[in-house]
């Protein structure tokens, strides 16, 4: 798979100081700049049973991109799916705009999505993050998008026992296979609800905070301190835990997973639904943060369908 002066090739594990020196120097954001903190390289693939990963070189061996791939499942409108999964695609920044994530996601369907019989492949991404979206789109023939929300509750706070409101609950989130998954990286609750230990994949690490954001978060601690105390700083890292086997049924009990993870020095917990539904109206004024994602599907989904995923793939 040559291209004028860099190829693909597979994961080898000669490149992997060079692949990890690759992504600290990827910095996500503007006005919040947020470095993804990995212990090695295939940190994020090791909570997957089957991965590949492949490796843009130049001519000289020089990394300049990698992209790994899982096979996981997806659930639309309650028919359960094997599915390829497509994270962690990265492009030296002096490499852009060469066509270089093209040839890596293409690669991902030609040595793996494609001969694990996998036709239903999808990633995520923020609608702003225009460099991914472009390349799965020139990747693949057509592409679905389908929104979600991603919210921060602080597990220092409780939330209170409203009446619960909503348009039910379109997008949820599970662990498949769990039976395959060592048992260190989730909890599950007598409740229903479960938590999954995000932060043994990856961490975020805030590496600047832009002077207004700085102002902004400054209020927000003076005028409640019990809800945004926590709020982390520059240079702060943050771990987290992803809330999974949430329903309208069970959601009543997130305070018990609150009290679990605060107990373990864990500070954010992320809830992913959709805007509007029960699980955002119940925990939106709890939320110290809320931001829009999107599923980028190269299979027909609407936005009136029912989506569940993998909590590994948030």
């Amino acid at each position: 798979m040559k291209n004028v002066d860099y190829h693909i090739i597979p994961y080898n594990e000669e490149y992997n100081e060079s692949l990890v020196e690759l992504e600290k120097g990827i910095i996500q954001g503007k006005r919040i700049q947020l470095e993804i903190i990995k212990d090695d390289f295939f940190s994020r693939a090791k909570a997957f049973n089957n991965t590949y990963s492949c490796i843009a070189l130049t001519d000289s061996h020089k990394v300049i991109g990698s992209a790994i791939g899982a096979q996981t499942m997806i659930k639309v409108n309650g028919q359960q799916y094997e599915a390829g999964f497509g994270f962690d695609t990265k492009v030296h920044p002096e490499w852009r705009s060469k066509r270089i994530g093209r040839m890596l996601a293409k690669d991902l369907y030609k040595q793996f999505f494609g001969p694990q019989g996998l036709s239903r492949n999808f990633m995520t991404a923020k609608l702003s993050n225009a460099p991914v979206l472009k390349l799965v789109s020139h990747a693949v023939s057509n592409t679905w998008l389908y929104d979600f929300i991603y919210l921060t509750i602080p597990t220092n706070t409780r939330v209170k026992q409203t009446v619960l409101k909503g348009a039910g609950q379109q997008f949820s989130i599970q662990l498949s296979k769990r039976e395959e998954l060592c048992k260190d990286y989730y909890i599950q609750l007598d409740s229903g609800l479960a938590y999954f230990n995000t932060y043994k994949m990856y961490r975020l690490n805030i590496q600047r905070i832009s002077w207004l954001y700085k102002q902004g978060i400054s209020i927000l601690k003076s005028m409640q301190p019990s809800k945004y105390a926590g709020l982390p700083g520059e240079h702060d890292t943050i771990s987290f835990a992803s809330l999974f086997n949430h329903t309208s049924e069970n959601i009543r009990g997130i305070n018990e997973v609150l009290e679990n993870l605060e107990s373990n020095g864990i500070k954010q917990l992320l809830v992913c639904c959709r805007k509007n539904d029960v699980i955002y109206q119940f925990l939106k004024n709890t939320a110290i943060n809320q931001y829009s994602y999107y599923l980028v599907a190269d299979f027909k989904l609407n936005k009136h369908d029912e989506v569940g995923i993998d909590v590994r793939c948030l």
